[in-house]
């Protein structure tokens, strides 16, 4: 039987913008990813799965920052779906 293959886990220090009535907040927090290179339809993306508890508002956000092995990444959030056991998958479209 053949198991489903997982990214594994690290920490990272996400930094992510969200909207308000207020204006942009930025918030930086760490926690679990996983993370994978994706295509968009010719362009570049990330996606981040990032594992409960999840860090206040992420969901809202609307682009993220964070460093991977050893290189920086920005993108901005073209999807978001809350999974069954309480994680969060961000899909980014890099910058």
């Amino acid at each position: 039987m053949k198991m489903p293959c997982r990214a594994p886990s690290t920490c990272l220090q996400l930094d992510y913008v969200r909207d308000t009535l207020f204006g942009p907040v930025a918030s930086r927090v760490e926690c679990d990813v996983q993370v994978a290179a994706v295509n968009l339809q010719g362009r570049p993306g990330m996606r981040l799965l990032v594992s409960a508890p999840l860090p206040d508002k992420l969901e809202r956000s609307h682009s993220v920052a964070f460093v991977w092995e050893g290189r920086s990444y920005h993108g901005l959030v073209r999807d978001h779906v809350k999974c069954s056991s309480g994680a969060l998958k961000l899909v980014l479209e890099l910058q």
